[in-house]
Formats: structure tokens, sequence, C-alpha cells
């Protein structure tokens, strides 16, 4: 699940803090990672049950203890599958801070990506229809550095992990928005229409009246 917990337990990133850098974001894998395993142990309780069931009502068949072997099996299997996947949950790291992006994944040999807040370019959430209906999915930051993008899969809360990093990002790097025209910009035009309207009347186009109202109603605009 994703945890927007300034004070979590992040080891790497909190080691590697620069001084008036903070941890605004930690992103974690959605309990999705763990379906390979949980389906094997809920085979074993099936296959257990069923191992338990056919022994007593039918002790003489045989097929009570296979099944439980195989029960016994695909609990062994389920289980080790959930460890690993927890132990490679916990050590991996998606990191965001004040001034940068982070990520570290892998255990024995690992794999270290940062990127600063204003190298970002663009962010893409890619989610399927069951990914949307439990929220959770892959992200894919494209970035200026030299490895170009980098990729936290199946996380929880995708779309707001995106919208911290935008929210974190510099104004330079975001989406520029035009300023309202100001008020000395707006004079100029407003000259330009009393001109044109002056040099109507004296050719005799517009009568006194039609001038007199024009004149106020481009007046009335400042």
């Amino acid at each position: 699940m994703l945890r927007l917990n300034p004070g979590a337990d992040v080891s790497y990133a909190e080691k590697n803090l620069v001084p008036g850098e903070a941890i605004v974001l930690r992103a974690r894998y959605h309990w999705m990672i763990y379906r390979a395993a949980l389906t094997l142990l809920v085979l074993a309780v099936l296959l257990g049950a069923a191992s338990l069931y056919a022994r007593q009502t039918s002790p003489g068949s045989g097929v009570a203890r296979p099944v439980g072997f195989l029960a016994l099996g695909f609990l062994a299997f389920g289980g080790i599958g959930l460890l690993l996947r927890w132990i490679r949950a916990e050590a991996d790291e998606f990191v965001v801070t004040n001034r940068r992006v982070i990520r570290r994944v892998g255990l024995l040999a690992r794999e270290i990506e940062q990127a600063p807040l204003e190298k970002i370019q663009d962010i893409t959430v890619d989610q399927g229809g069951i990914a949307r209906l439990l929220d959770y999915g892959t992200v894919t930051i494209e970035t200026a550095s030299e490895r170009g993008s980098m990729t936290f899969p199946r996380i929880a809360h995708p779309e707001s992990f995106r919208n911290a990093l935008w929210g974190q990002a510099p104004a330079a790097a975001r989406p520029a928005v035009a300023p309202p025209p100001s008020e000395a910009a707006a004079r100029p035009a407003t000259r330009e229409r009393l001109a044109q309207l002056e040099s109507l009347k004296q050719q005799g186009l517009v009568s006194d009246e039609e001038y007199a109202s024009k004149r106020r109603e481009i007046l009335s605009g400042l």
C-alpha cells in the first residue's frame, strides 16, 4: 500500500538525505504481489479440508494420505513464496523527497536510481481494468537524466504517487499557465481603438452620437 508518512523507516533514503532535504512520500507494493503465494495457501487449505473429509468418510480408501501430503506441499511452497515476497517488499524502496525521487530494488544485487525533481519530464500510470478496481499499477517516470526513465511496478495508489510527484516538482517543470494581460499591456490597445474612432469621426463616417456612445463603451472596458 502507499504510505504518505514522512516519519516512516526508510533506511537508505534517511541515510542519504542532504541538508534541507526531507522525505515526503514512500510508495509500497500492492498486496497483489502476493497473489501466487496466497493462491497456493488457499489450495493448501482446501486440500487439507478434503483430506480430513476423506479420512472421516472413507478411512480405507487411501485417498486421505496423498491429498494430505499434497496439501502440506502447497502450504510449504505458499509460505516460502509469501515470505520471499515480503522480504523483497521490505527491501525495495520507492521514495519521494522535496528534491528528488529515489528507487532502490534488490536484496544482494541492488539497483539504485535517483533523479532530481526538476529533471522529471513526464509521468505515466499504466493500469488495466482489474488494476483500476483494486487501485494499483505501474508508474513510469521519464527524466532528462542519463538512464532516461524510472519504473515503479505494481505499487498501490499509483495516481496519488504521480500527483505527489507533480506537486513536489519545481514550478519550472510544471505546465506553464499564461498570466492574465496586465493593465499596462491593455492600455495601448485602448489608445489604438480611440485613435481609430477619432479618425472615423474626422472622416465623417460616424455621427456625433455614435462617436460618443462608442467612446463610452471603449472607456468602460478599462
